[in-house]
């Protein structure tokens, strides 16, 4: 899928990589996070449920929980880091 940019409630993520698969119902990201954005987006992906726009997907707009997460660096709250973020999200129905 062509998308580059989803949002999460109202955060808006530049993604490398969207993956849409309609028939399972799950959207897979990765996106880079900086140190600087490390502590409020971690706060707000540990509410595990969001509300997700694919703006370039025919404005589609649903509900969805993660369901798999990972990242390459834990050590974000360090100045001057960059980790990559991989997001899968679940629809919820």
């Amino acid at each position: 899928m062509a998308n580059d940019i989803i949002v999460l409630d109202d955060i808006t993520l530049d993604v490398k990589e969207l993956k849409r698969d309609e028939e399972e119902g799950t959207v897979y990201i990765e996106f880079d996070v900086t140190s600087e954005d490390y502590h409020n987006l971690s706060e707000h992906l540990y509410k595990e449920e969001f509300l997700v726009r694919l703006p370039g997907n025919n404005n589609e707009e649903f509900q969805a929980r993660i369901i798999n997460y990972s990242t390459s660096l834990d050590n974000l709250y360090e100045e001057d880091q960059v980790g990559e973020y991989r997001i899968t999200l679940k629809e919820e129905k």
